[in-house]
């Protein structure tokens, strides 16, 4: 082995010993945690009135889909009869032509009621979702504030959310050595103030012992 050979290994040596002490170093300065949002959202006091509301309001737009499907159907259902009784033997031209064009008409109004069904539902839906975006997106911010506290106090560097994803839908954080898992603790912290279930129990039952209608 020439002289240049072995500077070169003896270079690269230094070089892979000075990047291991520095990530060493790194890891043994720096405190990192990990917390899952969607946990955190899914189980915060204050989410669980928020998504009961979602849910009857939800409940409401399956209904009333429902219902003007139903309406829908049976239009068609009445323009086949009314098809039917056109082709009767008995019935003068006439007779069968006038059948005919209600059938006619009656499928037009279907088809129209339809359109105005998709239409409502895409509307509806996407209002929905910007409702869920801004009241959610709300609790978000509050919990990340709370979040942010939490680090600035117990003297963490960084706090990732694992339960969150890049735009490339990848994990924020992949790995983590010695990462100190801290989404128990923010829901104690979170739900700090909650209202007491007992309490709470206690109150509507005086309410409905009032009286009042």
């Amino acid at each position: 082995m020439n002289v240049k050979n072995l500077l070169k290994i003896i270079a690269v040596f230094f070089s892979a010993l000075i990047i291991t002490s520095s990530s060493l170093a790194q890891d043994k300065n720096d405190k990192i945690g990990t917390v899952n949002m969607q946990q955190l959202l899914a189980q915060f006091h204050k989410s669980a009135p928020v998504l009961e509301t979602f849910k009857g309001y939800e409940k409401q737009i399956i209904e009333r889909n429902k219902t003007k499907a139903e309406e829908i159907r049976a239009l068609m259902d009445e323009a086949a009869k009314t098809q039917k009784r056109a082709e009767t033997p008995s019935f003068a031209r006439e007779k069968k032509e006038q059948l005919l064009r209600e059938a006619q008409s009656t499928r037009v109004e279907a088809k129209a009621r339809e359109d105005a069904r998709i239409a409502w539902i895409t509307r509806k839906k996407t209002a929905f979702s910007e409702k869920q975006a801004v009241e959610l997106g709300v609790l978000r911010k509050e919990i990340m504030g709370m979040v942010r506290e939490f680090g600035d106090a117990e003297g963490y560097d960084y706090i990732f959310d694992k339960s969150g994803s890049s735009g490339a839908s990848i994990p924020i954080l992949a790995y983590a050595k010695d990462a100190t898992s801290l989404t128990e603790k923010m829901l104690e912290r979170i739900n700090r103030d909650a209202p007491d279930e007992a309490a709470e129990g206690s109150d509507q039952g005086k309410s409905k012992g009032s009286g009042e209608e």
